[in-house]
């Protein structure tokens, strides 16, 4: 089974488990842990905001995105080099010897072989380049909301997107994706201007 369907499954679980757990029998803005009886403060994130306002995120993929956009388009270029040469090679017509167009042949289809394993490569190097680039995102958000919560002191801190909806139901008072984008952008301000 593929890992981010397992993935979502396991953090729905989590969130009607949670969910199951936290309810307040009377509604009230902070509920009591059954555990401890100490109370317990939620607060969410929403990523859609995070991916649009976050200055590292966007930074980070503009550059994803300008090297994606450059390795296609050198890839687009050296296939259409290749299919000019085959072109400019059969207008030549009926002066082809066999020989000719035999080597040809082998000749382009190596190159063509050669261009569509440059492909897969530079995908999988991108691939692997954003995978890494999200990771780094979410560990910088992770340290951040660390620090952050030190002096906000919630027990649990979810995320929010609309492609990606593991809470039910959100209450925008528990809505703190301003305060940390604000953070965010503050903390890499800062780092930037250090280097």
């Amino acid at each position: 089974m593929n890992q981010k369907v397992v993935n979502v499954i396991l953090a729905a679980g989590i969130a009607i488990l949670l969910f199951l757990q936290l309810r307040p029998v009377n509604p009230a803005p902070v509920a009591a842990s059954p555990v401890s009886g100490t109370a317990v403060k939620l607060g969410y994130v929403d990523l859609d905001s995070v991916q649009e306002r976050y200055l590292l995120y966007k930074e980070k993929m503009d550059m994803f995105d300008k090297k994606k956009e450059d390795a296609d388009r050198n890839l687009n270029s050296a296939f259409q080099k290749i299919e000019n040469e085959r072109i400019a090679f059969a207008k030549r017509g009926e002066s082809i010897t066999q020989v000719e167009f035999e080597n040809f042949q082998r000749a382009y289809q190596t190159k063509m072989q050669n261009l569509e394993e440059q492909k897969r490569v530079l995908e999988n190097q991108i691939a692997e380049e954003g995978e890494s680039t999200l990771t780094e995102l979410r560990s910088t958000i992770n340290d951040f909301l660390k620090e952050y919560n030190k002096t906000k002191g919630y027990t649990y801190i979810f995320s929010y997107s609309s492609s990606l909806n593991m809470l039910f139901y959100k209450d925008s008072a528990t809505n703190i994706t301003d305060e940390v984008v604000e953070g965010l952008n503050a903390a890499y301000n800062k780092s930037k201007k250090g280097k």
